[in-house]
């Protein structure tokens, strides 16, 4: 019993060293795949590239999720809230920063135009949305990406990307 005990206690010091951050976060294959295609347009243009941010993700995933799980679509949440009072939530904030700017781009589609590669075509085929991709002076990003019933739809694929800058 005590020998148990102590091997307990060693793996649990063991995953609070090595355990990632509460702020790591892992992108899908998807995530990369669009973060990778922003970044590209943003390098054509010398742009820097985009940093992922994790509460930039965390707000983009739960917005996709939420508009799919709720299947409408807005830069609103639900409840009505503003996407930038929405990344403030997820704490992406204003707090001590001389400077704050976000920006956000909402896509869906099924089957090829779901992919990754459509929907970043159909944003910079945008002026709105390309504005958002390109902006000058952006350095973070979150994306999210779910999966669902949308508007009757099986296998929508809907796409939230949150960008932002915070200057101190």
């Amino acid at each position: 019993m005590r020998k148990t005990l102590i091997a307990v206690l060693i793996a649990g010091l063991l995953l609070l060293v090595v355990a990632p951050t509460a702020s790591a976060i892992t992108l899908t294959k998807p995530e990369k795949q669009l973060l990778t295609l922003i970044n590209k347009a943003r390098a054509k243009r010398s742009l820097p590239a985009l940093k992922v941010n994790a509460k930039l993700q965390r707000a983009a995933r739960a917005h996709s999720a939420q508009m799919i799980a709720r299947d409408y679509f807005s830069h609103n949440s639900a409840n009505g809230e503003s996407f930038g009072k929405r990344l403030i939530r997820f704490g992406y904030t204003q707090t001590n920063c001389t400077s704050w700017r976000a920006g956000e781009n909402i896509a869906y589609g099924a089957g090829l135009l779901g992919t990754p590669q459509a929907i970043m075509k159909a944003w910079m085929n945008s002026k709105a949305h390309k504005a958002v991709i390109l902006g000058k002076g952006l350095k973070e990003a979150g994306i999210g990406r779910a999966r669902g019933e949308f508007k009757t739809l099986e296998g929508t694929f809907m796409f939230t990307l949150d960008v932002g800058k915070r200057c101190y």
